[in-house]
């Protein structure tokens, strides 16, 4: 990532405001839903603690799950895409 879009996202999460307009939008449900299909809590936070700590291993075959979905990939762009547009 560079570091004008590392700086963006840095911005975008501190915005209180337009992360909460991000979380409820409807891509973001959507994605929720994809997430917990065939994936339980437990596997998510298991996923996110790994990555936390360097290992994306699992985290990039989840995205990958995603993706190779009908409508995944362009799902994960407009929520991309939100980020750098607010």
């Amino acid at each position: 990532m560079s570091q004008s879009n590392q700086s963006k996202l840095q911005q975008a999460l501190g915005d209180k405001k337009m992360m909460e307009q991000i979380v409820n939008s409807p891509d973001a449900k959507k994605l929720a839903n994809m997430l917990t299909q065939g994936t339980n809590e437990a596997s998510l936070q298991k996923i996110a603690s790994s990555a936390a700590k360097g290992d994306t291993t699992q985290l990039k075959a989840l995205i990958q799950s995603i993706t190779s979905t009908p409508g995944g990939a362009e799902l994960l762009q407009r929520l991309g895409n939100s980020f750098g547009q607010k």
